[in-house]
C-alpha cells in the first residue's frame, strides 16, 4: 500500500501546484475566463473549473459569471511591477510597430484582448480597435512618430 500513498500523494500535490500555477497566471491577468484557462493549460474545461473552485479563483464561466463569489480574499493580486513591466512592454511594441492593434498585440504578448485593452487604457497607448478607432485619444504625448509619417497610411 505504501507505493499507491505515494502516488496518491504525488497526484494531490501536482493538482496543488497546477492550482497555484492558476492562481498565478490569474493574478498576473493571463486568463479572465474558464476558457482562456483552459486553453492555456491545456486541460479540460470540466478540470480548470474545478482547480478554480478549490482554489477560489474567481475566473469567469460561460455567462461571463464567476465560478466562486467574488470577496476580498480572492480578488485578483495585480503586482504593480509587474504591471508597469507589461505596460512599458507593451508601449514599446506599439512603438516599435510590431503590433498596433488589439488583437495583434493580445497575439504577440500572449494575454487575451480585454486584458490588452485595459492595459492600452491605463497606459493610454492608442492601440487601434477592430473599427481602426484608437482605443484612447491620440495626444502629443501618446501620438508614435510613424504615425505622423507620410507612409502610415
Amino acid at each position: 500500500m505504501g507505493t499507491l500513498d505515494n502516488f496518491a500523494n504525488a497526484s494531490n500535490e501536482r493538482r496543488e501546484q497546477n492550482i497555484m500555477r492558476l492562481r498565478a497566471a490569474f493574478n498576473d491577468e493571463k486568463y479572465n475566463t474558464l476558457i482562456q484557462a483552459a486553453k492555456g493549460t491545456g486541460y479540460t474545461l470540466t478540470t480548470v473549473k474545478k482547480w478554480a473552485i478549490d482554489g477560489n479563483i474567481p475566473l469567469l464561466d460561460e455567462n461571463n459569471q464567476p465560478v466562486v463569489p467574488l470577496t476580498a480574499d480572492n480578488q485578483r493580486q495585480i503586482n504593480p511591477k509587474t504591471r508597469i513591466a507589461h505596460l512599458n512592454k507593451l508601449s514599446e511594441v506599439y512603438n516599435k510597430r510590431e503590433a498596433i492593434t488589439i488583437a495583434a498585440c493580445a497575439k504577440l504578448l500572449g494575454y487575451p484582448e480585454e486584458t490588452i485593452q485595459a492595459w492600452a487604457i491605463d497606459g493610454e497607448v492608442p492601440l487601434f480597435t477592430k473599427n481602426n478607432e484608437p482605443i484612447v485619444p491620440l495626444t502629443d504625448w501618446n501620438t508614435p512618430y510613424w504615425m505622423e509619417s507620410d507612409d502610415f497610411l
